[in-house]
């Protein structure tokens, strides 16, 4: 790690970050968030954020205090998008928040907003991220279907295959295998 410790609070900003100027819906961010715990559980502060199976898939009451409370300075905005939904991004360019993480973490921060912002919705968001995990369901309200899971998989591989992500053939050259 480079410099001081990381928060939660810095990785939330680095996750916000790594939306750049589009920035992040409450869904988007609570399900990034919960990618990142997945990921680098073990690598984070000790207080990271505890998911929970819940209505609409894994979720932390806390990510959204403390984007809240992260709005109320100067580095984190809130605003309204055309749906009337919130979104936080930057308020400005900082790079202060970069000191307290590790390059791997800003990276895997940097893949995990990456695909949470390449899902077409949130349904698809949701049932990728049952599809993933399955243990997320358990409380779940929202219907899933694993076949419209795995199509959805497909056409994301193509749609990032045609936009020239090179991750994603492989990714699909795999699911064709199957």
């Amino acid at each position: 790690m480079a410099g001081k410790a990381a928060s939660r609070e810095h990785v939330l900003i680095a996750i916000i970050a790594a939306a750049g100027d589009a920035g992040l819906g409450k869904a988007q961010l609570q399900k990034s968030a919960f990618l990142v715990g997945e990921e680098f559980e073990g690598k984070l502060p000790e207080n990271y954020y505890q998911f929970e199976p819940y209505l609409y898939g894994p979720f932390a009451q806390e990510v959204y205090s403390d984007a809240e409370r992260l709005c109320d300075g100067p580095l984190v905005e809130m605003i309204v998008g055309i749906d009337g939904r919130p979104i936080y991004r930057l308020s400005r360019d900082s790079d202060s928040w970069r000191s307290h993480l590790s390059s791997d973490l800003q990276s895997g921060v940097q893949n995990a907003v990456d695909w949470v912002s390449r899902m077409s919705s949130f349904e698809e968001l949701l049932r990728a991220i049952y599809y993933l995990y399955p243990e997320q369901r358990s409380n779940s309200i929202f219907e899933y279907s694993e076949e419209r899971a795995e199509e959805e998989s497909l056409e994301r591989s193509f749609r990032d295959l045609a936009a020239g992500r090179t991750r994603a053939a492989d990714e699909l050259i795999v699911n064709l295998q199957k």
